[in-house]
């Protein structure tokens, strides 16, 4: 196991790299630079002028160069200043890193609430009402976009509670209640269309497990059915729904920045996107990084829980 997990952490290196040498150029080749983003339009500007400020940048040398002077800084430790913040990169991603994390958790543990009793309920009483239901809640999870849901939390959370969420960050040890406010809502919505998926996904994983020959065998031993259920049949149908949940959790991460705009959590989604837009290229640079590791090691843990799922998986 050891060296299946060294094995995938040398291969890692490989993939970051690619991955950031395609986003360098396509940022280079995006029309204008930082400096025209900030001033709206260079016209009527001294061109000479222009000249200075990309060389105080390190915008003057080609995009090779540029990409070299940056994977370097990265090996030392120095991930650049951000154009637009003026501030380490390192700082403004260990400020936004962290709210998004505290996001996806919660609407990941939301998610599983809602979607595992559901989806097991749901294969349990396979064609039943409560089956209808439960795959009527699925698809309508599936089909609801996250920005109507949340403009539907906020729309009536302020006309029928007169609650609005906090507009600045809210610590969770400074105002607990304040941060409750700010993040539940915004992990319900995220929560909801992700328990949809694994509802579906733990339904269909359920009735294939409840048809296998070890789950008729356990009953013919007169084991009590929940424990059929919970101790046999949903311990093996947890691994497609792992998988899933392994890319769920990335997605979350770094895709929430419709919810973190909605209910003004200023994460790393929204950080990233208004980077894009500012060409804020060290920024930028410095999240993607930080969002490829954490989906590569979201995939190596999810492998890896695997063996602990299902005794027969072994790793060499």
């Amino acid at each position: 196991m050891h060296r299946y997990i060294i094995r995938r952490l040398v291969f890692m290196i490989p993939t970051i790299l690619v991955i950031t040498i395609v986003t360098f150029g396509l940022l280079r080749i995006m029309p204008g630079d930082f400096i025209v983003a900030q001033m709206a339009e260079a016209r009527g500007v001294d061109e000479k002028q222009l000249d200075i400020w990309r060389k105080e940048l390190g915008l003057d040398v080609p995009a090779p160069v540029q990409y070299v002077r940056w994977l370097g800084g990265i090996v030392t430790g120095d991930w650049g200043t951000s154009f637009w913040q003026n501030k380490p990169v390192t700082s403004v991603i260990a400020k936004a890193l962290p709210i998004s994390f505290e996001l996806g958790f919660l609407a990941a543990v939301i998610g599983l609430i809602i979607a595992i009793p559901v989806g097991v309920a749901s294969a349990i009483y396979q064609d039943s009402w409560i089956d209808y239901v439960g795959r009527s809640i699925s698809i309508a999870g599936i089909s609801v976009p996250n920005f109507f849901l949340a403009t539907l939390v906020i729309i009536y959370g302020a006309v029928w509670l007169g609650w609005f969420p906090p507009m600045t960050y809210q610590n969770p040890f400074e105002n607990p209640w304040g941060n409750i406010q700010q993040f539940v809502p915004g992990a319900i919505v995220l929560g909801t269309s992700a328990s949809a998926s694994n509802m579906r996904m733990i339904r269909t994983t359920m009735l294939e497990a409840m048809r296998e020959d070890y789950v008729r065998t356990a009953r013919a031993k007169g084991l009590a059915e929940m424990s059929v259920i919970y101790k046999h049949a949903f311990r093996n149908a947890l691994i497609p729904v792992v998988t899933l949940l392994g890319f769920q959790i990335a997605g979350i991460i770094g895709g929430s920045v419709i919810v973190e705009t909605v209910f003004s959590i200023n994460g790393i989604g929204r950080t990233y996107i208004d980077a894009v837009t500012q060409r804020d290229y060290p920024l930028v640079q410095g999240i993607l990084l930080i969002l490829v590791t954490v989906t590569l090691l979201s995939n190596l843990l999810v492998d890896v829980s695997y063996s602990w799922l299902d005794p027969r998986i072994r790793y060499s």
